[in-house]
């Protein structure tokens, strides 16, 4: 049987419900481990695809524009200064 994402969401799943607490990769083989990372990323990226998390993914995303953002605006900042004084 060919081992799906469904089939470890399901996995996930089960095992929150059976152990009354989200699922520790020590609920699973390390070849599970291995899959289910190779689907989902992260650890915390499977509990949330699987509904047993709160999705932080809109929240990442910001926080990554924001720092881009202000990347930019020292880079930018440091052009102009380097413009307004020239190296002698």
């Amino acid at each position: 049987m060919e081992k799906t994402k469904e089939y470890y969401i399901a996995r996930l799943i089960e095992t929150a419900k059976k152990e009354n607490r989200l699922p520790k990769k020590s609920d699973f083989s390390q070849e599970d481990v291995n899959r289910i990372k190779g689907f989902f990323g992260p650890w915390p990226w499977a509990l949330e695809a699987a509904g047993l998390k709160e999705s932080k993914q809109e929240e990442r995303i910001a926080k990554n524009r924001e720092k881009r953002l202000r990347a930019k605006e020292r880079k930018k900042q440091f052009k102009k200064e380097q413009n307004e004084n020239p190296a002698e």
